[in-house]
This record gives structure tokens, sequence and C-alpha cells, in this order.
């Protein structure tokens, strides 16, 4: 295994790996914050911080920005940090787009999750819409140039990836994307802009966003799966819709999470999609807290145990290679 500790750049320290070394690399992070892109492109590499707070990696790339050749940025170029390789592994970290207000920057990523088996634990994933793009991209595009970037040409294949014990932060659609993921222990914070929750208290706008945005293949049996976590807030009281389809086929299954007062009553939004009422998949099994005591949309489901139980955690690390 080749070990190496950050100095100043976290992706010069990346870069410094020598071309041809095929083995494992351990790179400690030391605490401070690291303005940076980073972009990890080789496979078997563990990233490891200090701490989440002491940590942290930060941009604020969005896609509103004029590039120069005229064209926006777009969301997929967007990101703070990008993986592209198998078998990699994020620990004790912050990864931070700080682009500021939706209003003016619109989408932009934190993590461009694009590798199969990404292990990501105790880390902050930090933005405001389209945090946490889990690859890889929907199979096709609404318009033009709307996929520009890295993925836009890669192969669509289902990626597995495990979130273990992180704390993950947006408004709108912040964890999105066809990938398939587990987050187990996890708290998945909603925020909004002050301007956007005054119009949400004075009746203007019917939310203050969505957690999820699936945009699962057809046929695929995992989505995104949440296993005992935390969904808080301090937002006001049923104002965040726990998903709604990115595309028709999206799943989220939600197995014994807590969820706060701002979740709304019911849960889920098709996004007025026809479609997608008949064909995601949205789930609950003994959802507990104030936010899961409402009447649920008449096309989300309500799971028993043997059913849940095919959505488990074990089930899902078993199948996919993760460790316990």
């Amino acid at each position: 295994m080749l070990t190496l500790r950050v100095q100043n750049s976290i992706q010069k320290c990346l870069d410094s790996i020598p071309d041809d070394y095929e083995g494992e690399v351990f790179i400690t992070v030391p605490a401070g914050i690291y303005e940076e892109r980073v972009e990890i492109t080789r496979p078997n590499v563990t990233l490891e911080g200090i701490s989440a707070a002491g940590s942290i990696i930060r941009s604020a790339y969005h896609a509103s920005e004029i590039l120069k050749d005229n064209k926006r940025r777009g969301t997929f170029r967007s990101y703070t940090m990008r993986v592209d390789a198998e078998n990699v592994h994020l620990k004790n970290l912050t990864i931070e787009n700080a682009s500021g207000p939706r209003k003016t920057a619109e989408q932009a990523l934190a993590l461009y999750a694009d590798g199969e088996k990404l292990t990501v634990t105790n880390c902050r994933i930090v933005g405001r819409q389209d945090t946490l793009f889990i690859a890889p991209l929907p199979k096709k595009e609404l318009y033009p140039g709307g996929f520009a970037g890295p993925g836009e040409t890669k192969e669509r294949i289902t990626l597995h990836q495990y979130y273990r014990e992180c704390e993950i932060e947006g408004d709108v659609d912040f964890i999105f994307g066809s990938g398939a993921a587990l987050f187990e222990k996890c708290t998945i914070r909603s925020v909004s802009e002050k301007e956007i929750t005054e119009d949400f208290l004075s009746g203007k706008i019917n939310g203050l966003g969505y957690v999820c945005a699936p945009s699962t293949y057809c046929g695929e049996e995992f989505g995104f799966v949440f296993n005992h976590c935390d969904f808080v807030s301090d937002l006001p009281k049923e104002s965040v819709y726990l998903a709604r389809p990115w595309r028709d086929y999206g799943k989220c299954v939600f197995l014994n999470c807590r969820m706060e007062e701002h979740i709304k009553a019911e849960g889920f939004h098709d996004w007025n999609k026809e479609n997608a009422r008949r064909n995601c998949f949205f789930a609950e099994y003994e959802s507990t807290g104030p936010g899961a005591t409402g009447k649920r949309a008449d096309f989300a489901a309500c799971l028993n145990l043997e059913q849940a139980e095919s959505f488990s955690a074990e089930r899902f690390k078993k199948l996919y290679g993760f460790d316990s």
C-alpha cells in the first residue's frame, strides 16, 4: 500500500501517484479548509480526514456560470469532488459546494459520485440544490446539452454505493441520480433560503424542497434505500417532500427512519407525471416521528416485514460486496 499525506493540495497529492502504480493508496487529509476541486480517477483510493468538522473540501462552482465558450456550466460540471473509479473510500471529510443562494446559483453539486463500490463514512456532504449526484445519468436527456459534463458519453450501467453515518444537507432534489445507494444511520438535513421560506409561510408556494429525486432504471431491484436515518430540519411544519421521480421508474425505500415535522403528510410528489405515478416505487417501513404520521400519497407503499427485508441493509451489502 502506498501511504501519502496531503501537504497543501489534495489534488496535487493525488496527481503525485505514479501512473504505473496499481496497488492501494491511503491518503491522510490533515485538518484545514481545502479550497479546490478534487477528482479521483484511479481505483482503490482511500481519502481520510481528521474529522468531518476538521478536514473540509470546498468550492463554489454552480450551474448558472457562463464559461469561456459562452455556454452555461450546467449541473454536471459544477461539482466540488468527483469520484470516477471503483473501490474508493471517503472518510471523515466535509465536501461542500458553497456557491450561495439557489435563486442565483441554481444547481451546484458537492459530490459527483460515479464509482462502483464507493463507500462514504462519517462525511458531511453540503450544498443546496443537487448536493449529491449518484451516477449514472438517466439514459436520455430532456433537452440538448442537459447532461454536459464528464458522464454524458459514459455507458449507462447502474452503480452501487454505501453511505454510512454521514450528514447530507440541501434543499431541492439534493440526493438524486440513477444509481443504487444504501444510506445507513445518516442524518438528512433540509434547509431553505429565508425569502423562499417566507413565500411558503405566506402561501405563495406549496413547499420548500424535496430530499430525493431518483431516476432508477426500469427493472433495477434497488434505487435509494435509507435505513435507520434521521430526517431533520428547522424548517416549518409540513414543508418538505421526501421524494419525487426525476424519471418514471425512480425508487426510494425508507426503513425504520425518524422524520421530524418538516416532512409533508403526503410524503411524496409525482412531479405531475402520470407515467411516474404508475411506475415509480416509493415505500416506507416503520417510519417514526411527527413527519411520519400523515396520510401518504396514494401511489406510495407501506411495506410489511417480509417486503421490507427484501430491501434490508444486510441484503444490499451482501449482494454488492460491502463490508458490514
